[in-house]
C-alpha cells in the first residue's frame, strides 16, 4: 500500500463542499459591509451600523433632520447577472417573502416610507432595461426598481405581490434599490485591504504598514457583531451586541497613528550614536541583540521582560530623561532610578532601557 501524503487527500474528490461556499458567502458579506463603513467614515458621515440584525448590514446615518436609515442585503453569486427573473424567482415553500426582491422589501414593509433605502448588494451587475431606453444593460451603480422599464419592474411587482399579498405599495419601489459593489469572490479581501491601505496612506505614508492589523482588527470588531441572534431589550444592549459607530474606526485610527515603532525602525539612530561613542562594530552588533532580545521577550509577555518594563516607565515618567537629546546618557540617568539588572543571559538593563527610551519618544 503507497504510503499517505497530503497529494492522497488533494487526488480525492470531497463529499461536502456547500461548507467552504457558506463561508465564502458570509465572508463576503462581512468585508463589503466593512467596506461600506470605511466608505462612510472616509465620507465624514456619523454613523451606527448594526450587523445581521433584520438585515445583513443596517445604517443609520446621523445627520440631524436629515437621518438616513438603510437596509442592505449582501447577495453574491457565480451567475455572470442579475436579472428582474432572478430577484423575482420565488422559493416553493416557506414563510412569506420568498424572494429575494421580497426579503428587501421587507423592510420597507416593517419600517414605512420614511427609510432611505433597501438595497440589494451584489457582486454582479444587474441587466435590465430602463424606463427611457429602448434595449437592456448592465448596470453597476445604485438603480431603484421604480426606474426600470415597465416589462422589468412588472416582473418584481408580480412576486412582490404575492410576498405581500394586499400590503405591497408600488409607489415605494423607489425605495427598493440594487447595486452592484466591485468585490469579486476570488479577491474580495484584497480589495478591501487596499481600501484600508489608502486610507491609512492619506493620513501618513508610514500608516500604511498598519494596513493589515488594521484590517484584522476591524474584520474581528465586524464578525463578533454578525451572527449574533439574541433578542436585545435595549438600545444600549444594541449597540454592545450588534453594533459599530463611527467612533469606533476613528478609535482604530488613533491607535495607528500613535503606534509604538518597533526597533527596525528606531535603531539606526541610536547604532549612529554607539559609533559616534567610539563603540566598535562587534560592540554595537552585541547591543542591537540584546535589544531585539527584549523587545521579543516583552512582545512575547514573558514576566521578567514584563516587569522590567514597567519599573523603566515608571522611572521615565519621574526623570527629565524625554528632554535629553542622548539615549546613552539617558539609559545612565535612569539607572539611578533603582533599577535592577535582570538575570536573563539575553538581555541586560541598558539594552532594556534603550528600547523603553526609543518607544517613548517615538
Amino acid at each position: 500500500m503507497p504510503k499517505l501524503t497530503v497529494s492522497t487527500v488533494a487526488s480525492k474528490t470531497p463529499r461536502e463542499t456547500a461548507g467552504s461556499a457558506a463561508f465564502r458567502a458570509f465572508d463576503f458579506q462581512v468585508n463589503v459591509s466593512m467596506a461600506r463603513l470605511l466608505e462612510l467614515h472616509q465620507e465624514g458621515k456619523q454613523f451606527v451600523a448594526v450587523f445581521d440584525h433584520h438585515d445583513d448590514l443596517v445604517v443609520f446615518i446621523e445627520e440631524g433632520e436629515a437621518a438616513e436609515l438603510s437596509f442592505f442585503q449582501v447577495k453574491s453569486t457565480n451567475e455572470l447577472t442579475w436579472t428582474a427573473k432572478k430577484l423575482a424567482r420565488r422559493a416553493s415553500k416557506g414563510d412569506l417573502p420568498r424572494s429575494i426582491v421580497g426579503k428587501a422589501y421587507y423592510n420597507i414593509a416593517q419600517f414605512g416610507p420614511e427609510i432611505r433605502r433597501a438595497s440589494i448588494l451584489s457582486n454582479r451587475p444587474l441587466n435590465a432595461t430602463l424606463a427611457n431606453a429602448e434595449r437592456p444593460g448592465l448596470h453597476d451603480g445604485e438603480l431603484a426598481v421604480a426606474d426600470l422599464s415597465s416589462g422589468d419592474r412588472m416582473t418584481l411587482v408580480q412576486s412582490l405581490e404575492q410576498d405581500f399579498p394586499g400590503a405591497f405599495n408600488e409607489a415605494h419601489t423607489a425605495l427598493l434599490t440594487f447595486e452592484r459593489v466591485p468585490y469579486d469572490l476570488e479577491s474580495y479581501r484584497t480589495t478591501v485591504l487596499g481600501k484600508v491601505v489608502s486610507m491609512l496612506e492619506a493620513l501618513h505614508p508610514e500608516f500604511s504598514a498598519c494596513a493589515s492589523p488594521f484590517y484584522t482588527a476591524l474584520l474581528a470588531a465586524v464578525g463578533e457583531c454578525t451572527g449574533n441572534k439574541t433578542r436585545s431589550a435595549t438600545i444600549d444592549e444594541l449597540n454592545k451586541r450588534v453594533a459599530l459607530h463611527r467612533d469606533d474606526i476613528s478609535r482604530m485610527i488613533v491607535r495607528v497613528q500613535s503606534r509604538v515603532k518597533n526597533p527596525v525602525e528606531w535603531w539606526p539612530s541610536v547604532h549612529a550614536e554607539l559609533i559616534s561613542s567610539g563603540k566598535q562594530a562587534l560592540h554595537v552588533q552585541r547591543i542591537k541583540a540584546r535589544c531585539m532580545a527584549y523587545w521579543s521577550a516583552r512582545r512575547a509577555g514573558e514576566r521578567m521582560a514584563s516587569e522590567l518594563s514597567n519599573s523603566i516607565e515608571a522611572a521615565i515618567a519621574n526623570s527629565p530623561v524625554r528632554d535629553m537629546d542622548s539615549v546613552l546618557d539617558a539609559a545612565v540617568a535612569l539607572s539611578s532610578h533603582g533599577l535592577v539588572e535582570p538575570p536573563s543571559e539575553l538581555y541586560d538593563l541598558q539594552a532594556a532601557t534603550i528600547v523603553e527610551l526609543m518607544e517613548s519618544v517615538t
